[in-house]
């Protein structure tokens, strides 16, 4: 399968070297993804640049991409929450990055379907912003009727923190 491999940290040229690698092969607990689309963020140049080597050690080359879109084509023996064909998202794990490929194998506990309002590059931008206001409304311990300021709301955080912190029942401004 082609993939685009980050061979080199380079801090002054973020370029990504098509490649063809072997197709993932999923584990019990792993779904295997046909990628059709793949969210570019700013983690992304980070990684490329070395930026974040000293707290994710990447063995390069690595495939990048953070985020991915794709169509379940393969589930494990042990994944019964999922099926083949569904449309699912991810942001993978740190240590198995990947989306910049054909094909990813991911663990099923770390998809969820893409609501069918979304199109594919859409969904493909939401994963890591998403986890990154959950992650800070459960550092700061936010629960229902809470109110909290947003600041950067037209952001990508900012405007993924709007809509999440309604969902939670929280007053922002």
């Amino acid at each position: 399968m082609k993939a685009a491999i980050v061979t080199q940290y380079n801090k002054n040229d973020l370029t990504l070297k098509m490649t063809t690698v072997d197709k993932p092969q999923i584990t019990a607990d792993q779904v295997l993804l046909k990628v059709s689309a793949a969210g570019v963020n700013p983690l992304d140049n980070m990684i490329t640049r070395g930026e974040v080597k000293l707290i994710v050690p990447y063995k390069l080359p690595v495939i990048g991409g953070n985020e991915v879109v794709g169509k379940i084509e393969a589930v494990g023996a042990n994944v019964t929450q999922f099926s083949v064909g569904e449309r699912v998202f991810s942001r993978l794990p740190l240590d198995s990055i990947s989306a910049f490929a054909q094909y990813v194998a991911v663990d099923a506990n770390a998809i969820a379907k893409v609501p069918p309002y979304l199109s594919d590059v859409q969904a493909a931008a939401i994963p890591l912003t998403a986890l990154t206001v959950m992650q800070a409304f459960e550092l700061m311990q936010v629960k229902k009727g809470n109110t909290i300021f947003i600041s950067g709301g037209t952001g990508g955080v900012g405007a993924m923190a709007i809509p999440l912190a309604k969902a939670k029942g929280v007053n922002h401004h």
